[in-house]
């Protein structure tokens, strides 16, 4: 553990002195904010290319820490600072700790009680870790124990894992040097989540340039939610005291009523890793990027090879945050064409600063990992219009306003605002004085980049889960929000301006309330939900089974997704649940019959188990439900752990051998 804590800092501590030099013009908080991304980014990355030689062993660690450190000290050596933006970024130190350290302590509480936390129950987990948690788990303990690299699905061995994994790898770190799983998990996790927080409030004020509509922007980010508090209270047959009882019966997940759109915290960064490691890197890549296309010269080389870096490192960190921001940068590249037309040569030789080190770095990842399994059979990508919307429910307009609610009226009135000049800069003179202009030139040009996303998210799905288009959405939605809160906080300064101070008054009071008490009551029900994963029964045969069978041992089990032997243990299994595999484009049916006939068919168990080299077949209360005629197992194979609940029965001789 003190090796596995070392590993961690040590990453930390290289990058924040680069950090240091290369953000010098910048306040501290930037500079310390700087070199936590890009210290988790090289937590994610460095064991990488030497893991391909010598696999995922600390010797892969050992030359990764080297690097990662080499290449920082050279950064601290030799780079030239990047200049900072003539906006005051001081102004938003104490936002931060106000409001940015309130966020991040909800979301580190909720880590706490989410991530396996140990209870007389067992392993506990929260509702939005009942599931998806399982999987990347399941991707920890496999790459800690078996050291395999490229790794594989340890629920469908020989299929290569093309799954976004390196925040999985990070874990798979801290656990291969000692951590406790649950620690392994919750250690990166704190950290991203400081970054996220971090790295909003920077990209909102570098788009706003105004204290007061960050500050909105980032509440109604974090506690987003639509119209579908309604539902509760009297509207529809759930109760409002129900949301805190029932299993996804929350304001911002009721799909009954077509209610789709998840908070940000409850629902993408506590429960989907990717996510949280995707946006932890992608948002301040994002800032990097719009500092890039607002910088020139020099600078603006800087910050172009800074953003393409960190865009070209993402796509196995979080493949729809590299798409997203490659849609944006398309629509802020067109923007940039058009605006300097006549310099066109320049515009491109500008944009290959940035462009080169993206593509560079993203094609190999895209093309050893992504682009194989989504090509597989019919592939991913087809036309959809109008994402998860069941229209015969909900009109189209009133399926994005009681979804996004508040958010989704001010992007659309900040559309028509900044897209018509004339009365773009009435309302700004009228509304902003002296503040300084909300409702600009800059912000109206750079909604063409997130509404790239919105088109290409509407009209086609990348994956066989159409809903997990949101994740494009997201990254568009950020903007959005900044968007709204421009226009409210400018709304706010124009019935001020006007003696309408109560009217002024409710609209940003409204605003907070109606954009975050679906959100809230979500947040809430995650705060109180408490479900348990892991009996002690199942917890104790792990434990066995991780100190007593060899580290590449083949399991025959239930594919329940909570499934203790992939989870805990990181041994293969036959094959585990299609709630994962399926939306990964796996086929897996074959493998399905073959396990049941394991368990349930004596003449035809022992080709099966030659066939898919089984070391261990694995009963519990999930097999016994799904697999009723088991009982010809017993007195086959010989049971080397039974505490009453769960048995596991020796199949080969190299399993049998292992045991003496």
């Amino acid at each position: 553990m003190f090796f596995a804590l070392i590993y961690f800092i040590a990453h930390l501590i290289a990058w924040g002195y680069a950090a240091q030099k290369l953000f010098a013009t910048h306040p501290q908080w930037i500079r310390l904010g700087a070199g936590g991304v890009l210290g988790a980014t090289a937590l994610m990355w460095a064991p990488v290319p030497f893991a391909f030689f010598v696999q995922f062993s600390p010797l892969s660690h050992g030359l990764g820490l080297a690097l990662s450190c080499a290449l920082a000290g050279a950064i601290y050596a030799k780079a030239r600072p990047l200049a900072a933006s003539p906006i005051n970024y001081g102004a938003m130190q104490k936002t931060l700790l106000w409001l940015g350290l309130p966020i991040f302590a909800v979301m580190a509480y909720l880590l706490h009680t989410h991530l396996i936390l140990p209870t007389a129950n067992g392993y506990d987990v929260g509702q939005s870790t009942f599931g998806d948690l399982q999987m990347h788990m399941g991707m920890v303990t496999s790459l800690a124990r078996q050291q395999i690299f490229p790794p594989e699905y340890s629920i469908l061995p020989g299929q290569r894992l093309s799954y976004p994994f390196l925040v999985n790898l990070v874990s798979s770190s801290l656990y291969q040097m000692g951590f406790s799983l649950r620690w392994s998990l919750l250690l990166p996790s704190l950290l991203m989540c400081a970054m996220i927080v971090f790295s909003f409030i920077l990209l909102a004020f570098e788009v706003s340039k105004d204290k007061r509509a960050t500050q909105l922007a980032t509440l109604l980010f974090f506690f987003n939610g639509g119209l579908g508090f309604i539902y509760f209270f009297g509207w529809h047959e759930y109760t409002f005291a129900q949301i805190l009882t029932e299993f996804y019966k929350t304001p911002t997940n009721y799909n009954e009523m077509n209610i789709r759109w998840s908070n940000v915290i409850a629902d993408m960064i506590i429960p989907q890793r990717t996510t949280m490691a995707g946006w932890s890197v992608a948002l301040f890549a994002l800032w990097a990027l719009l500092r890039f296309t607002r910088s020139e010269g020099r600078d603006k080389r800087g910050w172009g090879m800074l953003a393409g870096v960190l865009v070209g490192l993402l796509p196995m960190i979080h493949t729809h945050s590299f798409m997203a921001i490659g849609l944006i940068s398309l629509g802020w590249l067109g923007v940039d064409l058009v605006l300097r037309r006549k310099a066109i040569v320049q515009v491109i030789i500008d944009w290959c600063w940035y462009g080169l080190p993206a593509i560079g770095l993203g094609i190999g990842q895209l093309m050893f990992w992504t682009f194989q399994q989504a090509t597989a059979g019919d592939g991913f990508v087809h036309f959809h219009l109008n994402w998860v919307n069941k229209l015969e429910i909900d009109p189209y307009l009133w399926f994005y306003l009681k979804n996004m609610g508040v958010v989704y009226v001010g992007w659309l009135m900040g559309l028509a605002l900044l897209a018509r000049s004339a009365w773009r800069e009435k309302f700004a003179i009228a509304a902003d004085g002296a503040e300084g202009s909300l409702l600009d030139k800059h912000l109206a040009l750079l909604q063409l980049g997130p509404l790239v996303i919105y088109i290409v998210a509407e009209l086609i799905i990348f994956q066989p889960n159409l809903y997990d288009n949101n994740k494009l959405f997201y990254i568009w939605y950020a903007f959005a929000t900044i968007t709204a809160a421009c226009v409210i906080i400018a709304a706010f300064r124009y019935w001020l301006a006007r003696g309408r101070y109560i009217l002024a008054a409710n609209l940003v009071v409204f605003s907070i309330v109606i954009g975050c008490i679906s959100g809230g009551l979500t947040l809430a029900r995650e705060w109180v939900s408490t479900y348990t994963a892991y009996n002690p029964a199942h917890v104790a045969a792990a434990q066995f089974i991780d100190n007593n069978t060899p580290v590449d041992a083949m399991f025959v089990t239930a594919d329940n997704h909570n499934n203790t032997v992939a989870a805990l243990t990181g041994r293969n299994i036959v094959v585990g649940t299609d709630t994962y595999l399926f939306f990964h484009g796996l086929d897996t049916k074959q493998r399905h019959d073959d396990v049941r006939k394991i368990y349930e068919s004596p003449s035809e168990r022992a080709a099966l188990i030659a066939k898919y080299k089984v070391d261990y077949i694995f009963i519990s209360d999930f097999e016994r439900s799904n697999y009723p005629a088991f009982a010809s197992l017993f007195g086959l194979y010989p049971v080397i752990f039974d505490n009453g609940q769960v048995q596991v029965l020796a199949v080969s001789q190299h399993a049998q051998n292992y045991q003496r």
